[in-house]
């Protein structure tokens, strides 16, 4: 059955102790009271891999103490991370492929139950053999991440005009541990094909949607209601094609999840429309 999640968006500017600790704090007690599961938003950052991030990692396991939900783990996407873990320059290339271990020792420590790492295809590189050198680069490394992790990896979509890059990605791996996140707010700015084209091809491989809202022209990180998404055709779409992804709610603070959970509440849209047993 479909778990939802929950998280805080953070700056990468923002002070832990000052800021991030306590919002933490505020939404780990939220999820608790009311059954929800955690994602880990922080680490995405290259500055919160290294000493800073131990800290911070240390306090994270200390608090989760007795927590009972699921976790996830967003793995580092800082520009330039997943750009280059395909870069014809041997020394950048395994900087960010050391970011990449490090985002996946982060979820081990957390035991965390997937990982998210953004897919990162540039659909304005017009060579003709960076597409399928990419995707012989993508399939050669998430084979060894999977190799070397027992973790689920879920790729999200990002710049990816289409679906058809993740698919031919997920069919040459052919691991049960390599799944889709699919982002609603970055499919509204980046698609070039409908809702219902991503969930046609991609299918029960979707294992998660990250949910926010945004007018088409910024990945702004809105509540729901608040763009252009129509959440309605969203629900619809995962009923036509039964199936049941995690849904992460991905939009910064404690409060605007408040808010866009009340939303999909209110407006009988998936997993709401399923699942009566979350107060809100």
């Amino acid at each position: 059955m479909s778990k939802i999640f929950i998280c805080i968006w953070n700056a990468n500017s923002i002070e832990y102790k000052e800021e991030i600790g306590p919002n933490f704090d505020a939404l780990l007690e939220y999820a608790k009271e009311h059954r929800y599961n955690l994602e880990f938003t922080i680490f995405i950052y290259p500055d919160f891999l290294d000493e800073k991030g131990q800290e911070i990692l240390k306090d994270f396991q200390q608090k989760l103490h007795g927590f009972e939900g699921a976790i996830s783990v967003h793995g580092a996407c800082g520009n330039p991370v997943i750009d280059v873990i395909h870069s014809e320059n041997k020394k950048v290339r395994e900087a960010a492929r050391q970011m990449v271990f490090q985002s996946l020792d982060i979820a081990r420590e957390l035991k965390a139950e997937r990982i998210v790492f953004h897919g990162n295809f540039n659909p304005l590189v017009r060579g003709e053999r960076y597409q399928p050198n990419w995707i012989e680069r993508d399939v050669i490394f998430w084979s060894e991440v999977l190799e070397k992790y027992p973790a689920i990896v879920v790729l999200e979509n990002t710049y990816e005009p289409t679906p058809e890059t993740f698919r031919t990605v997920l069919d040459a791996v052919n691991s049960s541990r390599l799944k889709i996140c699919l982002d609603m707010g970055h499919m509204n700015v980046w698609s070039k094909v409908p809702l219902e084209e991503w969930i046609a091809v991609l299918g029960e491989d979707i294992r998660s949607m990250h949910i926010h809202d945004n007018k088409g022209d910024d990945d702004s990180h809105l509540v729901p209601g608040k763009g252009a998404i129509n959440w309605l055709e969203f629900s619809d779409l995962i009923a036509k094609y039964q199936i049941d992804p995690d849904i992460i709610f991905e939009v910064k603070t404690l409060e605007t999840t408040i808010q866009s959970l009340k939303y999909f509440r209110e407006e009988n849209i998936y997993p709401c429309n399923i699942f009566a047993g979350h107060s809100i």
